[in-house]
């Protein structure tokens, strides 16, 4: 779910310290509490019971309180117990501990050893010594969270080294994903980078914490299950004033116990398999996985506790610690804490398949079902997406105008703003909740686009060679999806050149020799590890009295085909246009239930199509004109085709409910005028409907009101002034710029990026023009602002500095003005090409020249 982050010169701004005093007094109480308990002192005399989780004789462990009664002090729940080291199994009333230890007690005077001297460390402020514990540092977590306990103003109390990564991104260090970067150094670098912030620097570290969740917290759900809080949810009103939801199966014991899943099903099975699924392994194992699931949950997760098939008690946020064991529970011990939202209750559809399952994902049809219970009723668990204003801009100007061009200068994300706007509209018109989900989620979003796209606008149709078992069919209908398996050798080109929507002429080798079926190609080739390359086709219409092998060889025109040539031996064979169009008509002419009215046969138009314009795309390429073809013999001939453009609009003409969107990148690089030829007098919002007539195919042609057409314009290339008049008119502009928000508070070394970029596009702008500005995406890597020098230094050698040369013509003096003198000597024209190679060096020359005193957050 996706909002527009602020900036941390926005955040100081906005942030209620005083929302946080509660949680830091709360804090304070539980800290001295376990000083209390725990003694920095004690450890040197610590005994393993005192110590360890799963002693019921020693409940108030050390490792307990740490886990489950000091949240305030930072959290570290989920997991397995083995994060602690060392532990007591319920099951077999056995220890663990690492592997290299004789047994726990060995164990235990190692860890203890550690831990004292990483305390010792601590005081005297060695803490990169810290790391090279080696039992310590298997149980980072453990470890960071008693340094934060005996030195809170030395540790922030953030113990997930995920979050720790993300949080020093979002303050401009370079958040390296590696494994051997410690979690600790990280800590200590978010640490030292707050204390840098004059309006943050005497805050406490957990002031820290909650300022941090508060402003870029890492956590978003990504998975929503229905949970029945007992049968006829008799434990719902427990529950609820508990604030957790509950599940049984209490024999298995705390999840937590589990050093692996494994472990936890095998005692699963051990339990209840013969004594409550009658030794059906499958529904054990499905129970089992149920279970597990609440293992599972994390914070920011939701739940939706269920009565039955069709009622909604409540929908919950898991909160931290997610899973806990709740020992003093006399039956459904299994909970998870949850925040209820009690105003997400009522009736719902009956889902069939809550019948007997206690824990069940959620989909988010369902979850949108779900939501709607609450009538616009706050709080709401159910964070909104925000919909980039820009959106509704583009949506706005294209009801009004019918087609849209986005311009601005290079890496402003004008392609990216119109691929996510276009399938987010689309989806907008059947369902605006799904579509604004979409937006924060990169996978649906893509298969969202996938499914709307149209495969390929002229697609290819091909021979495919069925052998052996022939296709079943019920009620002409097919009963499965064929698998092309990949085949090397001669034909391993066709397989390559397959496309999604291809047409495939279905041949059955014995016993009939003949067509049998045609089918559309749902997927183009894929790899799975272990098995053989492939592609999927699917069925949609069996051939009655299609031709056979002899009439193949027999016609005129297919006797030369590459099926015939090559006598059916092999998988997949490509078929010529020419070839193609003869053999359907064929086909239509014996079966005319082949008629295709319904369903072109040469290919199928999506509701998203994407074009490119370049110098020479034509009207031929969008609107019709004549292409050569194999004819009969050793000649071509010339046979009109339908355009993009065209077969789009008669797609919209026969589905006037849907809308299409034709979106054209670097739409100013083609001729547009001459690419749209007659057409560009009825592309008008109030001229859709009016006809003009196709001087080649001397038809009748109209644009339908539901196709329009969203183009990107990037004004380095051609200024918008340029454009034709007529064109301007006819289109809505829209522009987009750089954006420096986006890079609020990113540091490349002592280079502030944001900083960087504005002034650099201020020299430009004033030498060059606005239109010709560097966009933002040149500094950015998968969405965020590149955080390394070697990243940055790739990024200003490769792409920036070569668009500058560009835009100079090589006038060094220019160029100096842009990045200064510690990089160009105009006086011999020419770059310092050693600075420029080593990257330290480079974003030096960059920070004197752009200045290096700013630091995040510091305005």
């Amino acid at each position: 779910m996706i909002k527009r982050p602020l900036s941390l010169n926005a955040a100081i701004k906005q942030y209620e310290r005083e929302s946080a005093r509660a949680k830091v007094e709360l804090a304070e109480q539980q800290r001295a509490d376990m000083l209390q308990r725990f003694p920095r002192d004690h450890w040197r005399d610590m005994t393993l019971n005192e110590y360890a989780l799963g002693q019921g004789e020693y409940p108030e462990n050390f490792c307990r309180y740490i886990e489950y009664w000091t949240q305030e002090l930072g959290r570290i729940g989920g997991g397995f117990a083995a994060k602690h080291l060392i532990y007591k199994r319920k099951e077999n009333q056995g220890w663990y501990f690492p592997k290299e230890f004789k047994n726990e007690k060995h164990a235990w005077k190692s860890l203890r050893g550690q831990f004292t001297q990483a305390f010792d460390y601590a005081e005297t402020g060695r803490w990169e010594e810290i790391e090279h514990l080696p039992l310590l540092s298997r149980g980072s977590m453990v470890r960071l969270k008693a340094l934060h306990l005996y030195y809170p103003e030395n540790i922030i109390p953030v113990y997930s080294k995920t979050h720790l990564q993300h949080f020093l991104s979002c303050l401009g260090g370079e958040a390296d994903t590696s494994s051997s970067i410690d979690a600790l150094s990280l800590n200590r670098e978010i640490l030292g980078r707050l204390r840098d912030i004059p309006e943050l620097e005497t805050w406490s570290t957990k002031e820290y914490e909650q300022f941090l969740y508060w402003w870029r917290d890492p956590r978003v759900p990504h998975k929503v299950v229905k949970i029945a809080p007992g049968k006829n949810a008799r434990y719902w009103e427990e529950c609820l004033r508990g604030g957790y939801i509950c599940a049984g199966w209490d024999e298995v014991g705390d999840l937590n116990q589990f050093e692996s899943k494994t472990a936890y099903r095998n005692r699963f099975l051990r339990v209840y398999l013969e004594r409550d699924y009658k030794s059906n392994r499958l529904t054990a194992t499905r129970k089992s996985t149920e279970l597990w699931m609440l293992k599972e949950l994390v914070p920011g997760d939701l739940v939706v506790a269920n009565h039955g098939i069709s009622k909604v008690l409540g929908l919950g946020k898991v909160i931290e610690p997610g899973y806990q064991w709740r020992e003093g529970r006399e039956m459904f011990k299994h909970t998870v804490n949850v925040e209820w939202y009690t105003q997400y209750s009522g009736s719902i559809p009956a889902q069939k398949d809550w019948e007997n399952v206690t824990v069940k994902k959620v989909s988010e049809k369902l979850l949108q079902i779900v939501s709607n219970l609450n009538e616009g009723l706050d709080p709401s668990p159910i964070e909104a997406v925000v919909v980039d204003p820009i959106y509704h801009r583009i949506d706005a100007a294209l009801e009004r105008k019918g087609q849209v061009i986005l311009y601005g200068p290079p890496g402003t994300g004008k392609t990216y703003t119109a691929r996510r706007f276009a399938v987010w509209w689309l989806m907008c018109k059947s369902n605006e909740a799904e579509a604004n989900a979409v937006l924060g989620d990169k996978r649906r979003l893509e298969a969202g686009e996938r499914k709307l796209s149209t495969a390929q606008i002229v697609p290819r149709v091909w021979w495919a060679v069925k052998d052996r078992i022939p296709w079943s069919w019920v009620d002409g209908l097919p009963l499965a999806r064929l698998r092309l398996q990949f085949e090397s050798g001669r034909l391993r080109k066709n397989f390559v050149s397959v496309q999604r929507g291809d047409l495939v002429i279905g041949y059955q080798t014995a016993p009939d020799r003949k067509i049998t079926f045609l089918a559309r190609v749902s997927e183009g080739l894929r790899s799975i590890e272990g098995q053989s390359p492939y592609i999927s086709i699917e069925p949609v219409a069996q051939v009655e009295n299609g031709l056979t092998y002899h009439e193949l060889l027999s016609d005129s025109v297919l006797s030369r085909s590459e099926p015939s040539r090559l006598r059916c031996q092999g998988k997949l064979f490509a078929l010529t246009s020419s070839e193609a169009e003869r053999l359907i008509s064929l086909l239509i002419e014996r079966d005319p239930r082949l008629s295709f009215e319904d369903d072109d046969p040469m290919g199928e138009v999506g509701q998203l199509t994407r074009v490119t314009f370049h110098p020479a795309y034509t009207y031929e390429d969008f609107i019709e004109g004549y292409r050569p073809s194999e004819a009969a013999g050793d000649g071509l001939s010339l046979h009109l085709e339908d355009g993009i453009f065209k077969r789009v609009c008669r797609t919209a003409q026969v589905n006037p409910g849907r809308h299409y969107v034709i979106l054209v990148d670097e739409i100013n690089r083609g001729n547009v005028a001459k690419i749209l030829g007659e057409v560009l007098t009825v592309v008008e919002r109030d001229k859709r409907g009016l006809t003009v007539f196709l001087p080649q195919s001397k038809e009748a042609f109209s644009i339908p009101p539901n196709v329009y057409v969203l183009g990107t314009m990037n004004t380095a290339d051609r200024s918008i002034k340029l454009l034709d008049a007529a064109l301007r008119r006819r289109f809505a502009f829209l522009e987009l710029m750089p954006d420096l928000e986006l890079l609020s508070g990113a540091m490349v070394g002592d280079l502030a990026l944001d900083v960087f970029l504005q002034e650099l596009n201020r020299r430009i702008a004033r030498s060059e023009g606005r239109e010709k500005q560097i966009g933002h995406a040149y500094l950015l890597d998968r969405g965020d602002p590149v955080s390394d020098v070697e990243s940055f230094a790739r990024c200003f050698r490769e792409d920036i500095l070569p668009l500058l040369q560009e835009y100079c013509y090589d006038e060094y003096g220019t160029l100096a003005k842009f990045i200064g003198n510690g990089l160009v000597d105009a006086e011999s024209e020419s770059l310092d090409d050693e600075k420029v190679a080593d990257a330290d060096g480079l974003v030096e020359a960059l920070t004197q020249e752009f200045g290096g005193e700013a630091r995040p957050g510091v305005e």
